[in-house]
């Protein structure tokens, strides 16, 4: 850590009011040897351990010690270091903050928040556990929104999504990122109740339909989100990785004019700003870091301000210097697989990956129902739902895409040729294969009959099995102005065929070193 990024400011020990809206508070990190949760004699402090309220960041000292301006309505938190633990509360949320309330919540909101003051401590403790991995390797299960409207939706995602994440071994902690609801906060506790029997941390993220939407301001928007998960922006860090979990949403507050919710964008305000530069200058220029959004940072898909970071030109500038940059978001219910480039405003030297995840809902489980009463979890780019395993080592990563449980455990899909089609139609078809996390350096090869066929990476298209699918059940979906795209489909020329059968078969090198190959049989008649 760069220890001249920030000088430890000595005061006095208890917290007391500064101004009307602030107090300076103190306290400790240590190691709790016990697990007890109370400093005991023998327990020593921990030193340079990063304590945020938001805005600022001091170092622990020696003894692990630690002052800090909060204001009356705030959060204050450390950052876990590599080769330490927080600790976890019932729910297994990480438990490296304490909320500061010196005034009841707000009654105008929908969904509650802090209801009482909360009494101010005379000195704030963090215990840490030394972890039982103290080395570079490190897995991770990461996924995008699991976005329950109902208690029904959260079994859905608990029967297909979770149900197979507690068959991955050796998952350090789970990454849901953002849209943790769909809107209804309510659900917060029964969805936990699912969750954490994944019996690992889970480092939640901010998203848009996480707001408390009846909040004058984005201050008050995160009331509800902090009774549960704490900060809504924040960093850890295991192995050589150094994760920061951002909020990309900024709500404009509730529109009074016209009585409803109001709208958001995509944007780091001043105070995460302000944080996440300090909090880099902490870091050590060898580490990875890993950006957790909901929100992506930018997309070759859609634009928008409600899509992309729309002050994403400051975040480039802090990380332009990094070695290893990874982004991970959701919150678009597709996959999408980029290098950014400067074409994407990013001028640095570095790879800089930036990676859509998609949603453990997939297109909000609308579709077909299954045998076992679940909806088929398609997203609108044809990809089945699922969730993401990454492994990081001390210079790198790589990843494998996990289909749902009810899904079959593959990479890609020939989504054109059906099984059978008509003479006349070959000349208007397309030879068309979903690779569903298809990216810049996915290699592809086809043949039909033991021709070889050229495919080539569309930069955007529609997936012909999703389009043929929601004009199958079109009661199941909502109704489109225009059919989804994406891109990863890669497309090819449909060859002039006899009648009869024929077979295609497809092989997929992935950029993370996953070879598969499929074959069909299909009919001309």
């Amino acid at each position: 850590m760069n220890r001249l990024a920030f000088s430890i400011i000595v005061v006095i020990i208890c917290a007391f009011p500064l101004l009307d809206a602030q107090v300076q508070l103190s306290g400790s990190v240590f190691h709790d040897k016990n697990k007890d949760g109370i400093q005991n004699s023998g327990e020593k402090g921990i030193k340079d351990i990063p304590v945020s309220n938001g805005r600022d960041i001091v170092l622990t000292d020696r003894k692990g010690l630690f002052h800090i301006v909060s204001d009356s309505n705030d959060v204050i938190f450390i950052m876990q270091p590599s080769g330490w633990k927080v600790p976890v509360n019932d729910y297994n949320i990480p438990q490296y903050y304490k909320n500061i309330r010196l005034k009841k919540g707000p009654d105008y909101l929908k969904y509650k928040g802090f209801t009482n003051p909360i009494p101010l401590p005379e000195k704030l403790a963090f215990p840490l556990y030394k972890s039982k991995n103290r080395g570079d390797k490190i897995r991770a299960i990461i996924s995008g929104d699991p976005q329950p409207r109902d208690s029904a939706e959260v079994r859905y995602f608990r029967d297909e999504i979770l149900n197979k994440m507690l068959t991955e071994k050796e998952a350090e902690f789970y990454v849901p990122l953002g849209d943790i609801m769909y809107n209804d906060l309510s659900l917060y506790p029964y969805y936990l109740e699912q969750v954490s029997r994944l019996g690992i941390p889970i480092w939640h993220i901010f998203g848009n339909h996480d707001i408390n939407f009846r909040a004058p301001s984005d201050s008050l928007a995160k009331e509800t989100w902090r009774t549960y998960f704490g900060p809504d922006y924040y960093s850890f860090e295991y192995g050589n990785v150094h994760f920061i979990a951002l909020n990309t949403v900024f709500y404009k507050g509730w529109n009074v004019k016209k009585d409803k919710k109001g709208s958001y964008l995509g944007k780091l305000h001043d105070n995460q700003t302000a944080w996440l530069e300090n909090d880099l200058s902490l870091v050590s220029s060898d580490k990875q870091i890993v950006f957790l959004s909901h929100i992506p940072i930018i997309s070759d898909v859609y634009k928008g301000k409600r899509v992309e970071l729309t002050n994403r030109d400051q975040l480039y500038k802090m990380v332009h210097d990094r070695n290893k940059i990874l982004a991970l978001s959701g919150h678009m219910h597709y996959l999408e697989n980029m290098e950014l480039t400067d074409k994407h405003g990013w001028t640095g030297s570095a790879e800089f990956r930036n990676l859509n995840l998609g949603a453990g809902c997939g297109a909000w489980w609308y579709g077909p129902i299954q045998a076992n009463g679940v909806p088929y979890g398609f997203h609108y780019d044809g990809t089945p739902n699922g969730y993401f395993m990454f492994d990081f080592s001390k210079n790198n990563f790589n990843y494998e895409f996990m289909p749902g449980k009810s899904d079959p455990n593959q990479t890609f899909r020939i989504s054109s040729p059906s099984d059978r089609m008509t003479t006349a139609s070959m000349d208007t078809s397309i030879l068309a294969v979903n690779i569903f996390f298809g990216g810049p350096k996915t290699i592809v090869s086809c043949t039909i009959d033991g021709n070889e066929i050229w495919l080539k990476k569309a930069v955007t298209a529609q997936d012909p099995y999703i389009n043929r699918l929601i004009q199958l059940y079109p009661d199941l979906y909502p109704n489109f102005e225009e059919m989804p795209i994406n891109a990863h489909m890669w497309l090819g020329d449909f060859p002039t065929l006899s009648i009869g059968n024929h077979t295609i078969r497809v092989q997929v090198i992935h950029d993370n070193g996953i070879t598969e190959n499929q074959a069909k049989i299909f009919e001309i008649y």
